[in-house]
């Protein structure tokens, strides 16, 4: 019997980008198809299943690489990611989802458990205005990814309106304090070929920009209909924990990664160029509580933790007064048995002498 020790696993995640991302407007108004609003499909029914993010920080570049996992299909969607500084965006390599997830499995631990003597019982189991800029647009497989700038929540609006997104007034509202803090916007169209469909995992985009203070945008998680799960990974110099917390907090991992410990060919080699720190989160986000975004500190202390999964394995060994028990009975009980043969020969015996005498003569 198996029992899992530690927090239940998220088996997806879902937040960040997928929580700001926005429809694209054809001719019929997309709606939302997931609890976090983040993944709007166009001409199809789809939603994200899952989301894993990678966060890897030196103390003045962050890299974020997500990768989103959808059921169903649907034609067209789009994202909008904020950002605090311009970003270069390029393809990542979904496997190092892969490695990252075999990396911080929970450990298992084999405990054993006593059978006590009881009876039966066991343990238990191009700019469109002066306001908006668009400072370039590249084609990265299935996604048209354009990286903007805007002074004005109004003008990003009529920018998206104009070039094919739908932004409700919800999110456009989430978007307000990022123009306030001069931010940048990657906006990205996820559009497959002719024919085809999002549906499965979808490439991980690689995403990198300059920031003096790790971050992970979650503001438009607020306009969630229910709660999320959130999955991070983050690669830091020590240790760190979130200065926000939205519902509930797990670290289900934290450990050192050493370069010299990963294969030649690993997925996690151009993330891990030194000894790095890798923190991994579980969270489940309640939008209620939503009021800004995650921001990231180092931990008092590099302190290693893990999950694990304890299996249990009867062990007939007693101890105490159980083995005491069986001692006395293991000396005495061959003893009694020795006893009870003694006298049953005598009284045999005696039997036996008793029918050999010659009876008395009669008178």
């Amino acid at each position: 019997m198996t029992k899992v020790t530690s927090v239940k696993r998220v088996v997806v995640i879902g937040s960040l980008l997928v929580a700001l991302a926005l429809a694209l407007a054809l001719s019929v108004q997309p709606t939302e198809a997931c609890g976090c609003g983040g993944y709007l499909p166009q001409q199809g029914d789809a939603f994200v299943s899952q989301e894993e993010t990678l966060l890897r920080w030196d103390g003045a570049t962050e890299d974020l690489v997500m990768t989103l996992d959808v059921l169903g299909g649907s034609k067209e969607a789009a994202v909008i990611l904020p950002v605090p500084s311009r970003a270069t965006v390029k393809l990542g390599d979904a496997k190092v989802f892969d490695q990252l997830r075999d990396l911080t499995k929970p450990l298992v631990r084999i405990e054993k458990r006593s059978v006590g003597l009881e009876f039966g019982a066991g343990a238990a189991a191009p700019p469109v205005s002066a306001q908006v800029t668009l400072l370039d647009r590249q084609t990265l497989g299935p996604f048209d990814v354009s990286n903007l700038a805007a002074t004005d929540a109004g003008a990003l609006s009529t920018w998206l309106q104009a070039n094919g997104y739908t932004i409700s007034p919800k999110l456009a509202d989430a978007l307000k304090p990022y123009i306030a803090e001069g931010w940048f916007y990657v906006a990205v169209r996820l559009q497959p070929g002719t024919g085809d469909t999002l549906k499965g995992a979808l490439d991980p985009l690689w995403v990198t920009f300059a920031s003096n203070r790790l971050v992970y945008p979650m503001r438009a998680s607020a306009n969630a209909r229910e709660q999320e799960t959130v999955t991070l990974y983050v690669l830091a110099a020590h240790r760190v924990q979130k200065t926000e917390e939205f519902g509930s907090s797990h670290v289900a991992f934290a450990d050192w990664v050493d370069p010299a410990t990963l294969s030649a060919g690993s997925p996690l080699v151009p993330f891990v160029t030194r000894k790095l720190f890798l923190t991994k989160f579980e969270d489940t986000v309640d939008p209620a509580r939503v009021n800004d975004d995650f921001w990231f500190s180092f931990a008092p202390n590099d302190e290693i933790a893990r999950d694990y999964v304890v299996e249990y394995r009867d062990d007939t060994t007693l101890a105490g007064a159980e083995l005491i028990l069986l001692l006395c009975i293991g000396i005495a009980g061959p003893l009694i048995v020795l006893a009870a043969l003694g006298v049953g020969a005598w009284w045999l015996l005696r039997r036996v002498r008793k029918r050999g005498k010659p009876a008395p003569a009669a008178l």
